[in-house]
């Protein structure tokens, strides 16, 4: 392989490179959405099983932001409303809401272990293709140094 080669092939593995970094931080980004949204569901799931077991008109913090509460009384949970996305909000029986909640708590974490894996194998990759750049790097220089 020629010297003027293996200077193309070290600016090709190294644009590879820049876009493999650019892609694990996008699937960096996705992995912390997934796992705000996956705590979001657990707490709202945990809320609707604690709420399960309190008597209707017994008292209750809510929090309103920021660490600040408001008291009032636990009415009728047989009706939850739940958000579906898109600024949409669908009343559903106590059940059913439980059940998808759970539903969309699994989805989201198959997709974090699917993004997991992704930037996994990214990462593999970026790692061999950095081996190959320093190795042909080191060849280039030692060629350079063997020419004068």
């Amino acid at each position: 392989m020629s010297q003027l080669d293996k200077e193309k092939q070290l600016r090709r593995l190294v644009t590879e490179m820049r876009m493999m970094e650019g892609s694990a931080d996008v699937l960096n980004q996705r992995l912390q959405l997934l796992a705000s949204s996956i705590s979001e569901l657990r707490l709202a799931q945990r809320s609707l099983r604690d709420l399960k077991d309190i008597e209707s008109g017994n008292p209750l913090l809510v929090p309103i932001g920021g660490g600040v509460f408001m008291g009032a009384q636990l009415g009728d949970i047989s009706k939850v409303v739940v958000g579906v996305g898109a600024d949409i909000s669908v009343e559903m029986d106590y059940e059913k809401a439980v059940e998808d909640i759970g539903e969309r708590l699994q989805e989201m974490e198959q997709a974090q272990g699917a993004v997991q894996q992704q930037l996994s194998q990214i990462l593999a990759q970026l790692e061999s293709h950095q081996g190959m750049a320093e190795r042909l790097s080191m060849n280039i220089q030692s060629a350079v140094q063997g020419a004068r």
